[in-house]
């Protein structure tokens, strides 16, 4: 059974990594996708586990830099609006020829691209405002303690 899951986790782990380098080049979140990709591979690889967390020391920092200034923080809103804001055009308008879609995939491409760059867009939105947040000390997360009797209240991810 163990060498099944093994088997299971490298073909799933491989193929998240293969997305993700892809999607480096390609519209998309590719980095999300390698850490993902990383991280199904590290409950059975050791390499994947110092891998994995390398990623995400490198990730902290670069999120701590990104909300730096406010230079850069209005830089990565704004970036994040303009791929939003394209991907619903994409979305939305049918009858225009976007740059190198003339082929027959045009009616495919179109909403594909303009999908993944709404996500895209909206990912790194959340990633800022919840980098900024943790940044000014505020908490980033929310704890739901009804269930436990306790009440909801809002933690940051250090207090847990």
């Amino acid at each position: 059974m163990h060498l099944f899951k093994r088997f299971a986790v490298t073909i799933v782990g491989a193929a998240l990594l293969a997305v993700g380098l892809a999607m480096m080049v390609l519209p998309g979140p590719g980095i999300l996708l390698i850490v993902a990709g990383l991280a199904v591979l590290a409950t059975e690889y050791v390499w994947a586990r110092t891998l994995l967390v390398k990623a995400r020391k490198q990730a902290e920092a670069v999120q701590e830099a990104a909300v730096s200034s406010p230079l850069r923080t209005t830089g990565s809103v704004v970036f994040a609006a303009g791929l939003v804001a394209v991907g619903v055009l994409m979305l939305i308008i049918e009858d225009v020829s976007w740059p190198a879609m003339e082929s027959l995939l045009d009616k495919l491409w179109a909403p594909v691209t303009g999908g993944i760059l709404v996500v895209t867009g909206l990912i790194l939105m959340t990633t800022t405002v919840l980098t900024l947040r943790a940044a000014k000390g505020q908490p980033t997360t929310y704890t739901d303690n009804r269930r436990t009797g306790g009440s909801s209240v809002y933690r940051p991810a250090a207090e847990r």
